[in-house]
């Protein structure tokens, strides 16, 4: 995977487009339609901090304490739409993978050849 939690991004194309955020979260193949157990393994999105934000009408329910009323949230956004920054040069670009002599696998900018951590 070329983008891990905690990763600056750039959204590259939609509504949002040229906003940055850090990466919450990585949601992998969602159930959609499929029966139990099974998922698409190339159907997979980001949250973003701050970015693609909803608003999500939430009425009570009944004891459980919950907010409610008009929430404003992150929606997901498919990783084809978002690329990583690198955080040397500070410019969106593609990752390239290394693998080093002792078995690990680096991530590398493409752009300035700095090794990803």
């Amino acid at each position: 995977m070329h983008i891990k939690t905690g990763d600056t991004v750039e959204v590259i194309s939609g509504e949002n487009k040229g906003e940055r955020g850090e990466v919450q979260r990585l949601l992998r193949g969602r159930l959609s339609g499929r029966q139990q157990g099974q998922s698409d393994p190339n159907d997979v999105r980001v949250i973003v901090a701050g970015v693609n934000m909803i608003i999500k009408h939430q009425r009570r329910t009944g004891n459980v304490r919950t907010q409610t009323g008009r929430i404003e949230r992150e929606a997901p956004i498919d990783i084809s739409n978002v690329m990583l920054v690198c955080p040397s040069c500070g410019k969106a670009t593609r990752v390239g993978h290394e693998i080093t002599g002792d078995g690990k696998k680096l991530r590398r900018c493409k752009k300035c050849g700095e090794t990803i951590e």
